[in-house]
This record gives structure tokens, sequence and C-alpha cells, in this order.
């Protein structure tokens, strides 16, 4: 798929890294806020809460290796641990400092982690309808789902040839407030490829089979990351809400606050993105 100069409205840039040739979006000005995309989608599901934020911080949102407009280079591996390996790259790349990320469902496992070894450059965190970490406990069901029936063979094939998880985000996700259909499109042909498609598989199974990355990152976050501000945001009926991540994360981070959208599931990102923007922009200027 070739990369335009511009996608909704907003400029695409490049860079040349080891884990790749990444595009992400580089919008507005002031402290950086990077903002992490989960498996089934790309940045452009952020659209709405860029739209919102670059009025006031310097917005970046990239695609992770292998998904949109990115390219992943020959010896990137797709596991947790070449994720957060890519994160850091990234941003040290870019020279971004005082960074508050926003980490949102499966980019969580791995962006935690990346946080962790950036301590010292973190300035926030947003954790956002994220899986709790690690898989224990009533998560437990939720790393059997992603081992043994999301990243089964028939679910594989079926978002090959379907395009199943791509459609699903866009079209029934946010069902608030439905993207119009030129974004909607956009948003499912970023997943043209079967290589594209299974990227979302082998991230969500390497978050089921991985317990000890998992392991690892909630040590790291409790060693380094404890004093770091961080907000909790979850949709009302988000499943990982309602089995324990919020209450999980708020452990894992003694400096935070948690905020609840109403009505919203798992993304609120995509159909209450503006509402998302405003609480992220509402904790941010709470003095701490």
């Amino acid at each position: 798929m070739p990369s335009p100069q511009t996608v909704l409205g907003f400029a695409l840039r490049s860079i040349e890294l080891t884990t790749g040739r990444i595009a992400y979006l580089d919008e507005g000005e002031g402290a950086p806020i990077v903002l992490l995309h989960g498996a089934p989608f790309t940045s452009l599901g952020f659209v709405r809460v860029i739209r919102e934020l670059r009025m006031h911080h310097r917005v970046l949102a990239p695609d992770l290796p292998g998904f949109g407009y990115s390219h992943a280079s020959p010896g990137f591996s797709g596991t947790l641990e070449s994720h957060a390996s890519f994160v850091e790259e990234f941003c040290r790349a870019l020279s971004l400092e005082g960074i508050v990320f926003y980490l949102n469902d499966s980019s969580g496992s791995f962006g935690i982690a990346a946080a962790a070894r950036m301590a010292g450059n973190v300035a926030g965190l947003v954790v956002a309808d994220t899986v709790p970490i690690p898989l224990t406990g009533p998560a437990w069901a939720v790393k059997l789902i992603l081992k043994h029936v999301v990243g089964a063979r028939p679910t594989r094939w079926l978002n090959r040839r379907l395009n199943l998880f791509a459609w699903l985000v866009a079209t029934v996700a946010p069902w608030l407030r439905p993207f119009p259909a030129s974004e909607r499109r956009l948003l499912v042909e970023q997943f043209d490829t079967a290589a594209k498609r299974d990227r979302v598989i082998d991230l969500f199974d390497q978050m089921g089979r991985d317990d000890a990355f998992m392991h690892q990152t909630a040590a790291l976050a409790r060693e380094r990351l404890a004093k770091t501000p961080t907000l909790i945001l979850y949709g009302q009926f988000d499943p990982m809400r309602l089995i324990g991540g919020a209450a999980r994360f708020r452990r894992l981070f003694p400096n935070s606050v948690v905020r609840i959208i109403p009505l919203e599931e798992h993304f609120p990102i995509l159909s209450s993105g503006e509402r998302v923007a405003r609480l992220v922009l509402d904790w941010l200027a709470t003095p701490r």
C-alpha cells in the first residue's frame, strides 16, 4: 500500500530504524504525547483523539512495525520484547523528552515495559483499556482466550480471509458514534494483506503465551514507575475493567487516578475520542 503525503488530514512522516521503516503522525507543538495503538488497528484509530490533543500538545502516533504504513525489518521478531525495543528506539531517534505515553489495548503489555526502561524520561502514563498485567487471577481466562481462541488456526484463517478484526474495530466498536464511511473504509484497508492481518493474531498470541515478559514488566513497573503520574482509563462496560483491570493498575501505579467513560466498552478512543482527549488534558492540567 503506497504511503500518501497526508492521511485523514494528517501529515504522514517516516523514519528508518533498526526495527523497520516506521510511519508515524506528528501533530501539534509542546510537550510530547506518544500514542501507541493496539493490535486490531493502527495509529489512525486515534484520529478523534489526535484532533483534540494536537491543539495543546505535540502528539506522535507511530504504526507498529508491520502495521499500517510501517514496514518491519527482516530481523523484527514480533515478540513483546521486540515491540518494547521498538518503542524505545522510536522515542530516542526523535529525541523526545518528558514523554507522556498513551497505552491502549495490547500496547499496554509492551508499552509499560518500554516506559519502565525509559523511566527517567517519562512524565506520565495513560493506561487505557488494557489487559491486567500479568494475566493472573481472573485475567487467567483472558490468557486462555488469547492462546486457544484468538491464536487458534481457525481464527487466523478467518481473519486472513475476512479481515475480521479490523472490520469489527472500525464498524462495530464505535457504536456510540460510527465513523464516516470514508474513515471506516480506510481503517479496514490498513490491513490489506495476509501478513498484516497475521500481525494482529501474532501480537495477541504473544500476550497469551509470554508469561515471563508479562511478569517482568509488572515487576519493572513497580520498581521504576511507582511514582509516575498515571491516568487509568476504562470504558464502563470494558470486560478488562470488569475482571479487575483498573484495580490491578491502581495497585501497580500508586500515583494514579481512575476515570471511567460512561456507556463505552473496550475502545472509547473510537467513538468517544474527543471525550478521551479532554480527560487526558484535564489530568495533565491538574497539579500533582
